[in-house]
């Protein structure tokens, strides 16, 4: 295959967006192709939806006030979102003191709100189904709490199997998603 030959590499179906290399991606009016997601990522809604998080994530993560996410919702009625805020910057825009722990803003109506709001605000051209219902506070995620790969990418599995108390919360179940995070089983009853 020469470099400029890309026939081959493109999946041979002509409705998918799918490239051999697991990559997804859309191509825009001009042509140019737009890398969206990894295939391996991607995950289908009990609505029978497929949901590929990355562009989600990076929309909601467009806000100031939100230094990370991770977005899920394999197997479940609806997108839900780990939230890792700046709480810098959410201190200032609310003039928020320091005298104030952490643990006081995760349950101030007034930084929830704010959350809420730029969530709507960030994630307006996504699909309805696409947009997280649920959402929570979490702690940072770091190369020390093996959260991120050496090149700070998160791993989304850890992640989510961390967090699977939390998750199981906005959902309202007493759920465990052994595998759900990779849309492999479906979550259980504990």
């Amino acid at each position: 295959m020469s470099s400029l030959d890309y026939s081959t590499s493109i999946s041979d179906s002509p409705k998918t967006t799918s490239f051999h290399t697991g990559d997804l991606g859309a191509l825009d009016e001009n042509g140019f192709l737009s890398v969206t997601g990894r295939l391996k990522e991607q995950y289908k809604l009990e609505n029978g939806k497929y949901v590929t998080p990355t562009p989600i994530e990076e929309s909601i993560s467009m806000s100031r006030f939100i230094s990370q996410v991770v977005v899920c919702g394999a197997n479940r009625p609806h997108n839900v979102a780990l939230i890792v805020p700046d709480w810098i910057v959410i201190r200032s825009a609310l003039n928020i003191s320091d005298d104030k722990t952490e643990e006081e803003l995760v349950n101030s109506k007034e930084v929830r709100g704010l959350i809420d709001e730029e969530i709507l605000l960030n994630t307006h051209k996504l699909k309805k189904y696409e947009v997280p219902k649920n959402w929570a506070f979490v702690a940072p995620f770091s190369a020390a709490n093996n959260m991120l790969t050496p090149k700070m990418s998160i791993r989304r599995k850890i992640v989510i199997k961390h967090y699977d108390d939390i998750i199981a919360d906005m959902y309202g179940d007493d759920a465990f998603t052994s595998g759900a995070y990779d849309g492999g089983e479906k979550a259980v009853a504990a």
